[in-house]
């Protein structure tokens, strides 16, 4: 990103930079979402399957001295799971996709 906007600058283009944050976003990871867009981009079925087993039966607990409570869930990645970021990033594909787009679009 440094380098395209040092191009730009330098072409003296205006330059515009957006940034968004998206609060939850690893706990709002939406599994069929990610399922589907996986069988788009034509996913080797091996690794569908995967992240199709490791979406399944997932639990998340919390513990103390005195309580333990197990709940099922669906939906969200781990935090600090290697898969979570690529998990997100394919499910927010579609907004890669517009900005390559917007990218390769012939300049006026």
């Amino acid at each position: 990103m440094k380098d395209y906007i040092e191009d730009e600058l330098r072409e003296r283009h205006i330059t515009i930079l957006a940034n968004f944050d998206v609060k939850g976003a690893f706990d709002a990871a939406w599994w069929p979402n990610i399922l589907k867009t996986l069988k788009e981009f034509q996913c080797p079925k091996n690794l569908y399957n995967l992240a199709k087993s490791y979406f399944s039966e997932r639990t998340e607990t919390l513990s103390t001295n005195s309580i333990h409570v197990e709940k099922d869930v669906s939906k969200g990645c781990p935090q600090g799971s290697c898969c979570g970021p690529g998990f997100w990033n394919i499910q927010y594909s579609i907004i890669h996709y517009l900005i390559l787009n917007l990218e390769n679009e012939p300049k006026q």
